[in-house]
């Protein structure tokens, strides 16, 4: 219950809080000037409350001034039962209910909500530990300016509380004793409550005091034109002074974007002064309760359901497995429900609780403005979806966020047009052209909403067949794999969407790394047969027997059957050759997104593991890392993507902010990464070392290059600040940074095995199944992406030593299990289908389909969907354009 009040009322507030903070943060740099900055919004935008709340202060007093005299007069004559009764009958003749002496507590009744969540999002933020600001050592802890004796005294406390005296003293002037004790009292309380707090906390709620102290002068001086000119006088001075530093010391962003803000500071008074008459004119609706307040909740239910239902349950269906089985959390509904409590408390209490505290007047403008920003967000949701890519769990997009200014000014002119077609239909007496469109809209957001939430259900139970939770943990580190110093050792590392032509880019920012992969060929004109995991692993794996158009011509065998002995091969040959096989992560087998090691159990010789996420833990707790778990940031990222969808183009970047989405803290999510990254990092501590001439093999796939995150240059190891993005010309692009960081720890292992004297009878086979949906490189023209089709491919083999060089034959992924068998068996076969296992295959034109497809939905069906309309064949050198030949015109 405690949990759900919270996601209502307390983190809608916490967000304000986030964006305010981090939007400061971008502005000034400064965190203490962040601190002070959320202060002044939340007071700014807590004003409105402020003035009902003395509103009704005004008219208690008023009402209580006037019926004190009967009443004291009615307590002196008569006391028990009968005072009471008579009492009771006094106020219902006034139309008084002594219930109605909340009203005068209300201004400090609005302040608690917004404390708790001040409190809450304050003492969280590890971004104030250590920051220095003015006077204060550290805004994470109290100030402790003075020292008596050893005894520190914090300052702020005792200055917030004074702030509060002289506010109230000035608030209470002409009031009773009772309300001056009764602020005197809060003020006590809260510098007892706040002595101790983190020094970022009471500075906050100074600003809010002294916000207080300057709208309680305000209240008791007549506010005139004086006063407003000289409001204006000091924001142009502020203006001028903001130009004068540019021209003085040279172009300032923070300069600038002070003075854009004190011109428009400055504007904005006298716009409404000269155009009062004129808005009010305009927006003078007539009110009509009921219509009104229908209109007024149709809207934001409508506002709940397409943000709070239908956006997160779009997105977890696209693939329900990635949200399913985290930390705590094993359904991946459960993060639509998170999602729907906060959207509820955003757009639906708080604006139903400021709907009922103001007057009709402004009861219209609420209707209207929900109205028309319901109607704008279906637009943006579904007319201006955008062409992000794919977007990782940790609401990371694979495209950039790019609009033209055509498009923003579009979206704008669209968005304009619905806001006066909203306020023409509002104004219609007949107001069925509204009511009705926004049932039939609600109606289809909760339905399909309804089947997107069956359909994860469904998921999540067949994926709840093979998932056992307690085998992906693990609290140390024990070998996993053998290798033997006398025997023949091969290695298979596949690299899930590892950028094959990064590494030029590597090489050439860690030049070292020439000589720490000795005896490697790089062999960067490689292809593969798709874009996605699920289509190009089973040639990489089986071969070219594997490739989609030679898959879709055994008819009669399902696809995920074929895939399986796709996975089997490689092992099962060696196996029957007497090498020791160790197996971890298959990609999809038995088409699963965690993958069924079940299709090893026919082959005792064959270990299998899954590693992914088993060693995170463990590695953040040896590094001395705390980061929010996996769960912890799709419940936070969810809601702002949801709220993204909706809004205009113009205000998307900001708030997608690279990925950080609003967050201070320039965290893309290490945790994601780390399950992959940890495994590498482990590899020495997960080899076994032998000196029995054993056979040992290890087919081993990883998925630290598949995720988007900055790491800490020259290393490109995780950390939660980034302060060196590295030298290369890709340095702020994420996928460069995992790339990096893949072929640094692989580095750092292959420098073990020649310690232990393991390199050299050890044949190693680096290769990624595809390349990236972005385009980093290679431009050919052509209507596709050619780096997604560019697989990544090195090749060491036994006793190689020669510094790392560069081979530009013509390869393709599905030259792999060759590679990996050559002069170890004679004349090797597939053991599923009898053929000889060859490259033959690519001196003709290889087939590459383009089909899209990320996760595993055709367990049932025999074929791929080729298209030779849009296929293509490529031979020789695919960086060539000419060699790219549609499917249908071969």
């Amino acid at each position: 219950m405690t949990d759900i009040l919270f996601y209502i009322i307390i983190f809608p507030i916490v967000q304000i809080f986030e964006i305010s903070f981090t939007f400061a943060q971008k502005l000034f740099r400064e965190t203490g000037v962040s601190v002070i900055f959320i202060g002044v919004v939340i007071s700014v935008l807590c004003l409105p409350l402020y003035v009902v709340a003395e509103r009704w202060q005004q008219i208690e007093r008023e009402i209580t001034k006037k019926l004190k005299p009967k009443a004291d007069n009615i307590k002196k004559v008569f006391k028990g039962d009968e005072q009471y009764m008579i009492l009771s009958a006094f106020y219902m003749q006034n139309h008084y209910h002594p219930i109605y002496a909340l009203r005068s507590s209300f201004g400090v009744l609005i302040q608690i909500p917004f404390f708790i969540a001040a409190y809450y999002y304050l003492t969280h933020l590890e971004l104030l530990n250590g920051v220095p600001f003015i006077f204060i050592k550290d805004l994470g802890s109290p100030d402790a300016l003075f020292s008596i004796g050893g005894f520190y005294i914090n300052f702020l406390p005792i200055l917030m509380t004074a702030v509060t005296i002289i506010s109230s003293f000035i608030y209470t002037k002409g009031l009773g004793v009772k309300e001056k004790i009764q602020l005197y009292i809060i003020a006590a309380v809260f510098f007892v409550l706040l002595y101790n707090s983190p020094s970022a906390l009471v500075l906050y709620w100074t600003m809010n005091n002294i916000f207080s102290l300057f709208k309680n002068i305000y209240y008791r001086i007549r506010f005139n034109y004086k006063h407003f000119i000289l409001l204006c006088v000091f924001s142009l001075c502020l203006m001028f002074f903001a130009v004068f530093c540019q021209l003085k010391f040279g172009y300032n962003i923070k300069g600038q974007r002070i003075a854009q803000l004190s011109f428009f500071t400055t504007l904005i008074p006298w716009f409404i002064v000269i155009f009062k008459k004129q808005i009010s004119s305009v927006i003078n609706i007539q009110y009509d309760k009921k219509k009104s307040f229908f209109i007024f909740t149709a809207s934001i239910i409508l506002v709940w359901c397409l943000f709070g239902l239908f956006i997160p349950s779009q997105l977890i269906v696209s693939s329900p497995q990635e949200f399913s089985f985290l930390e705590d959390y094993n359904s991946p509904l459960y993060f639509i429900y998170i999602n729907a409590l906060k959207t509820f408390g955003l757009f639906i209490f708080l604006p139903v609780c400021f709907y009922f505290l103001f007057s009709n007047r402004i009861k219209n403008y609420f209707s209207v403005l929900f109205f028309a920003f319901s109607l704008g967000a279906l637009v943006n949701v579904f007319l201006f979806a955008g062409n992000y890519g794919n977007i990782s769990l940790d609401f990371i997009f694979s495209n950039n966020i790019e609009h033209s200014n055509i498009v923003i000014l579009f979206n704008l002119f669209i968005l304009f047009i619905i806001l006066l077609l909203a306020f023409f239909l509002y104004i219609q007496k007949n107001r069925k052209f509204i009511t009705i469109p926004l049932l039939l809209c609600i109606f289809s957001l909760t339905v399909f909403s309804c089947i997107n939430t069956a359909n994860i259900s469904i998921s999540y139970s067949e994926l709840s067949k093979y998932y056992i939770k307690e085998e992906y943990k693990t609290e140390e580190v024990t070998p996993l794999f053998t290798l033997s110093r006398t025997g023949e050792n091969i290695v298979v590392i596949m690299l899930d969407r590892c950028i094959s032509v990064f590494i030029p880019y590597i090489l050439e920012e860690s030049p070292e790394l020439k000589n720490i992969y000795s005896g490697f060929t790089y062999y960067p004109n490689t292809v593969s047969f798709n874009g996605y995991t699920l289509i190009s692993t089973a040639a990489a794996f089986g071969g070219y027997e594997y490739s989609p158009l030679e898959m879709n011509k055994k008819s009669n065998i399902p696809l995920v059957d074929k895939h399986n002995e796709a996975l089997l091969l490689i092992p099962r040959i060696l196996s029957d050759n007497g090498f020791n096989i160790t197996v971890t992560d298959p990609p999809y087998a038995n088409y699963n997104w965690i993958s069924d090691l079940n299709i090893y159990n026919n082959y005792p010789n064959i270990k299998s593991y899954i590693t992914e996420s088993g060693y995170t833990e463990l590695w953040l707790n040896e590094n001395n890392i705390n980061l929010p778990d996996t769960s912890s940031v799709i419940k936070r990222n969810m809601f702002l993507y949801s709220i993204f969808r909706g809004l205009p183009l113009f205000f998307r970047l900001p708030m997608y902010m690279e990925g950080n989405w609003f967050s201070p803290v320039s965290i893309h999510t290490l945790r994601l990464t780390l399950n992959s990254y940890a495994v590498l990092d482990f590899l020495s501590r997960l080899t076994n070392i032998t000196d029995e001439p054993s056979n040992n093999a290890l087919l081993l796939v990883n998925n630290t290059t598949h995720k988007s995150v900055f790491l800490q240059a020259p290393d490109y190891k995780p950390s939660v600040n980034i302060t060196d993005y590295g030298s290369s010309r890709f340095a702020k692009d994420h996928a460069y940074h995992t790339t990096s960081a893949a072929i640094k720890r692989l580095s750092d292992w292959f420098e073990f095995l020649k310690k232990e004297n393991l390199y050299d009878n050890t044949r190693i086979i680096l290769f990624s199944d595809h390349g990236p949906e972005a385009n980093f490189v290679t431009k050919l023209g052509l209507d596709f992406n050619a780096d997604q089709f560019n697989a990544f491919l090195m090749v060491k083999d036994f006793n190689s030593s020669f510094e790392l060089k560069t081979d530009n034959n013509f390869m393709s992924n599905a030259d792999v299990p060759f590679l990996t068998l050559q002069n170890i068996i004679e004349n090797p076969v597939n053991p599923f289908t009898g053929n000889e296992i060859s490259v033959n295959m690519k001196n003709e034109p290889l087939y590459i389909t383009m089909w899209r497809s990320t996760h595993h939905t055709r367990s049932n069906e025999n074929h791929f969907g080729l298209n030779p309309d849009y296929d293509y064949y490529v031979h020789d050198n695919i960086f060539l354009k000419e060699n790219w030949i549609r499917a249908n015109k071969k």
